[in-house]
């Protein structure tokens, strides 16, 4: 007798949920150095996936509604928010990508007054 489809799921689920934590092999995340020279670039490619990544990220962590001190300007833009994290990616030490992008909205962008 065969599985249906919702215990073929189910199954599926339950692998997953085993391997979930674990590093991918090969997989290395990119750094802010490797994400400034994407941002740097005049390669048509290499800028899309600098405005991408950067976007992605902005979309994980502070959108729509950015965490209480963080007020992105009016004209915020994925092209805006490029700048500033390679600004950031280029006056400090190499690390994750993901963080120099949080790091780069939270100096560049605080509110001119905290709101309570």
């Amino acid at each position: 007798m065969g599985r249906g489809p919702a215990a073929s799921l189910i199954a599926l689920a339950m692998a997953g949920s085993v391997a979930y934590g674990q590093p991918v092999p090969g997989w290395k995340q990119m750094t802010s150095k490797q994400l400034a020279a994407a941002c740097h670039a005049s390669d048509p490619g290499q800028r899309g996936t600098c405005l991408g990544y950067v976007a992605g990220i902005y979309d994980l962590q502070f959108a729509p509604t950015p965490p209480r001190g963080i007020c992105p300007p009016e004209n915020f833009t994925p092209e805006l928010l490029a700048q500033v994290v390679t600004a950031y990616a280029d006056t400090h030490e190499d690390g994750p990508a993901p963080a120099a992008v949080g790091q780069a909205i939270v100096r560049f962008f605080p509110c001119a007054e905290q709101r309570r």
